[in-house]
């Protein structure tokens, strides 16, 4: 196992085998997420460019208050969609959303693009008429 700490103290766990193809290219080209596992196979003579991420982070653990039609758990770091995530809107702690009505609500945690982390894994709520 090879642990490596890079920019801004994200560290990094790499194990596994990844296969440089193209070699009619002499280049290829492959994106992983900082998690996925991977190592150079021995004797690849072709130029491999890997971009690393980090791992997006895990569903936050909010729930659907259904009687005062709030979000339980939400914080400034999370962001929701009621439109099937076309569109995000940042949570604000401070005036939270209320949510009247049929609704479905996703939340996440959202990305970071200073320290390179993208937006979260969903968590999806269930609001009921009243």
């Amino acid at each position: 196992m090879m642990r490596r700490t890079v920019d801004k103290c994200i560290r990094l766990s790499l194990i596994g085998i990844l296969i440089a193809g193209a070699a009619s290219l002499g280049v290829s080209t492959t994106k992983a997420y900082a998690a996925d596992n991977f190592t150079l196979a021995a004797g690849n003579s072709s130029a491999l460019s890997v971009t690393l991420f980090a791992q997006p982070p895990w569903p936050p653990n909010v729930t659907a208050d259904d009687v005062a039609n709030t979000i339980t758990g939400a914080n400034e770091k999370m962001e929701y969609s009621t439109d099937e995530g076309l569109n995000w809107t940042a949570y604000d702690p401070v005036n939270p959303p209320v949510f009247y009505g049929a609704v479905t609500v996703l939340v996440r945690i959202a990305g970071d693009s200073v320290n390179y982390i993208p937006a979260g894994f969903i968590t999806t709520l269930t609001f009921t008429p009243d």
